[in-house]
């Protein structure tokens, strides 16, 4: 029986390479999700296996629903990539003459954020109504970003946000592992998406330092493997091992970026106990 994923912001971009990489297999059913239902068709129809529902990622019950047709239909869910993001293009620093400022909005952190820690906790609910034999091959990736591990004024709220997933990833991961779940990060550098073809950011960035996408793809499948995996400091982490992870690709490399280290007993105490550990 084929495996069944399911891929938030998957009508363009990493979500869509994603979903393209899977349709080449045999072994998936790829569901992808997003808003566009014009642009969200078009790329279903253009791959084999790939079936497009429409929600948007910031509505609970939308993507509820999507969760459980999905579920419905199947019988189970083998892997959930929380793709769907967006960019800020705004000023963040702009100064206001008089009265008080524009509300900035806060559109980006309801994408990134909410919608992320939406699909993440439909994903653990459909998870466990999935399979016994599933457990231990399910995968929960989410899509932060070099942003997420490094301080960016250029887009400080984006970063913001993609801080926030890492800092997700590491706390869920270790007790999502427990019932047989992966929980993973992408830390991708400039990837060439739609997010890349605004001005604000080609004048920024280089195209040199673009990520080819196939990159980003290898990465991602080795990941749903479960295999053994070496970055490209040569260090190797099990397949057993493989969750909580921040993975930062950058050029055709990839790297796993450690936790902050703890410098005194008293920290180490009280991470500790923020974990549940004894």
């Amino acid at each position: 029986m084929a495996k069944v994923a399911l891929i938030t912001g998957g009508t363009s971009g990493i979500g869509l390479a994603v979903a393209e990489d899977l349709s080449h297999t045999d072994s998936w059913q790829v569901n992808i999700i997003g808003s566009n239902q014009e642009r969200g068709e078009e790329a279903a129809a253009s791959l084999s296996n790939v079936t497009f529902y429409q929600a948007d990622v910031r509505n609970y019950q939308q993507l509820a629903a999507v969760f459980d047709q999905i579920f419905n239909a199947t019988g189970r869910i083998d892997f959930v990539f929380a793709n769907a993001g967006r960019a800020d293009y705004v000023d963040f620093f702009a100064e206001c003459e008089t009265g008080i400022p524009p509300d900035p909005g806060s559109e980006i952190v309801d994408i990134n954020v909410n919608g992320a820690l939406y699909t993440s906790y439909l994903a653990m609910h459909y998870f466990r109504r999935s399979p016994e034999s599933t457990k231990g091959r399910r995968n929960l990736i989410l899509t932060s970003s070099i942003g997420g591990l490094y301080p960016c004024m250029l887009t400080p709220v984006y970063s913001s946000t993609k801080h926030a997933l890492i800092g997700y990833t590491r706390s869920v991961g270790e007790r999502l592992w427990e019932e047989g779940v992966r929980v993973n990060a992408l830390c991708p550098g400039v990837v060439e998406t739609p997010l890349f073809a605004v001005e604000a950011f080609t004048s920024v960035f280089p195209r040199e330092i673009l990520i080819p996408m196939d990159v980003v793809t290898g990465v991602v499948s080795q990941l749903l493997s479960g295999a053994d995996m070496v970055d490209d400091k040569g260090m190797r982490v099990a397949g057993d091992e493989i969750h909580s992870r921040a993975v930062h690709i950058s050029g055709t490399s990839f790297f796993f970026i450690e936790k902050p280290e703890i410098h005194d007993d008293q920290s180490r105490t009280i991470w500790a106990a923020m974990m549940g550990h004894k």
